[in-house]
């Protein structure tokens, strides 16, 4: 059977946000086919473990489905810390899955980056008590791991490669995944190279400020003392952190080394098929002239949350 009609077994990959709803970005459009759909974003405050964390969440849903009028409550009346206050604005819980956004830069370069598509929304009254979080549970081919290092010596941590497969033979590469120090043993004890399991991870994406104070001294040509400088340092944090697992698949659910070979495969012919160029757009009659070119912003904001580019689109 050839890679291009081999069905891949769907894995389960599902993620939970729970936080307060810093922003919305949602817009009604029409496909090319003139089918109704919404899509854009929303970015949640969730707090827990000391950490401020962002999550921004993407949204594309079709008005013939029916979490349709979901989202368009979402649209219409959840209230936003940036519109309407931190103290208005509402706490949501959304359920989804993560996906892998990728394509080809202006240079050449492969642009990669797992994203979080929102299905379910669900907003959370005063009485509600669950805590914030950032989770997700996903059935995932482990490949490797390697140690983390800084400044040349190793952290403990370690960076874990490894994929998901999603409908319709959909190969999601996770991105920065990491485990710490405390589980990293135990977990690479567990997951050889090859091995299927369920793994839980802390979705990670926050910032860690550091003061830091320099001893600035005075001219040589001046006089007086040295002064203190304080400055501030960001470093943004951002992965998916491994917390916890499963004992990997022994039997029917585990993806053996020939699906393993097939999903690399059809991983492999997708990065291909990406680094097509687009057809060439039919310029339009405006009636003299060559006529005009077709908007890169207006293609742009038309697209799908994972569309690269309008050839992509498919024509629902």
């Amino acid at each position: 059977m050839t890679t291009q009609n081999q069905n891949l077994r769907e894995l389960s990959n599902t993620v939970e946000i729970v936080g307060t709803l810093k922003s919305k970005d949602l817009q009604v459009k029409l496909s090319k086919a003139g089918n109704t759909y919404m899509s854009g974003s929303l970015v949640i405050l969730s707090k827990f473990d000391g950490k401020l964390q962002e999550q921004k969440v993407k949204v594309f849903i079709m008005e013939s489905s029916k979490l349709f009028k979901g989202i368009e409550t979402v649209k219409n009346e959840y209230k936003t810390i940036d519109q309407d206050g931190a103290q208005a604005a509402d706490r949501i819980r959304v359920t989804g899955e993560l996906t892998l956004n990728e394509y080809y830069n202006a240079q050449g370069s492969l642009v990669s980056f797992n994203e979080i598509k929102g299905v379910f929304f669900n907003r959370l009254d005063a009485s509600n008590d669950q805590p914030d979080k950032a989770i997700a549970s996903i059935e995932t081919v482990v490949e490797g791991f390697e140690p983390i290092l800084k400044d040349q010596l190793p952290t403990g941590e370690y960076a874990v490669k490894g994929f998901t497969v999603a409908w319709g033979n959909t190969v999601v590469e996770l991105r920065k995944a990491v485990i710490g120090e405390s589980l990293a043993e135990s977990f690479m004890n567990l997951y050889q190279p090859g091995s299927t399991g369920r793994l839980t991870f802390k979705l990670n994406n926050y910032v860690v400020t550091e003061k830091k104070e320099e001893q600035q001294a005075a001219p040589t040509h001046g006089f007086g003392s040295t002064e203190t400088i304080e400055t501030v340092v960001n470093d943004y944090v951002n992965n998916l952190e491994i917390i916890g697992g499963d004992m990997p698949f022994f039997g029917t659910k585990e993806y053996t080394p020939e699906e393993i070979q097939t999903a690399k495969q059809v991983y492999a012919l997708k990065l291909q098929e990406l680094q097509q160029p687009a057809p060439e757009v039919p310029q339009t009659n405006t009636g003299f002239g060559q006529g005009a070119a077709t908007s890169q912003t207006d293609v742009a904001n038309n697209m799908p949350f994972n569309m690269a580019n309008k050839d992509q689109m498919p024509d629902f």
